[in-house]
């Protein structure tokens, strides 16, 4: 074998050899990022016993009327007893909290109430009154009470400045109807300029996950 062939075979090797080596080194590249892809979009939550699948829902409220709230305008002062009853229909509030939720959750709202910026009654001139409904009837959930901002935000999220009205914890088809009344303050003095107060309803949630 003379020299020019032996050098041909001996640089074909090593042709083989590095693609070979190659080769190999692709295929460890592709399946680490096929690895890395898995474990970048895979996720598992593992409880004492079985793997959970979570999925969730919606909850919302649901207005009786094409507003999110009450006012009151102009309107004479009157006592606890008597703003517990009001029935005409700009007295008083309706608004349903409706849950859709599905998987293994606990979910807790808040009912809050915001004061509408160009309200002219100071807070201690407007009482609220919160019901709900239990058995085709109404009964109270919060007492009469004048309007109360909170100092400081919630852990759910309600803002300082809103009113906390009610909370609690909602199941899976959970459908929990209020009645909210609002009116003036008995030892509220009338004058001659008329004086106005109104608040939105809202409501936060919260779906924690039952371990």
């Amino acid at each position: 074998m003379d020299n020019k062939q032996y050098e041909s075979e001996t640089i074909k090797k090593e042709s083989n050899n590095k693609l070979f080596i190659i080769i190999i080194c692709l295929f460890i590249f592709i399946i680490m990022v096929i690895g890395i892809s898995v474990a970048t979009f895979t996720y598992t939550k593992e409880s004492n016993s079985d793997i959970n699948t979570i999925s969730t829902g919606n909850i919302y409220l649901n207005y009786t009327e094409d507003t999110n709230g009450i006012n009151i305008t102009n309107a004479y002062p009157m006592n606890d007893e008597l703003g517990k009853i009001l029935t005409d229909e700009n007295q008083y509030f309706d608004f349903t909290v409706e849950a859709s939720i599905t998987g293994d959750v606990i979910t807790k709202y808040e009912i809050y109430a915001e004061k509408l910026n160009n309200s002219t009654l100071n807070n201690d001139e407007v009482r609220l009154y919160l019901e709900k409904m239990v058995n085709n009837n109404y009964e109270e959930v919060m007492s009469p009470k004048n309007f109360t901002p909170l100092t400081e935000s919630t852990e759910l999220g309600t803002m300082a400045g809103s009113m906390l009205l009610d909370s609690g914890t909602l199941n899976k088809s959970d459908i929990i109807r209020y009645r909210l009344r609002m009116w003036v303050d008995e030892s509220t003095v009338v004058g001659d300029l008329e004086k106005t107060f109104g608040v939105t309803v809202s409501i936060k949630a919260k779906i924690d996950v039952d371990d």
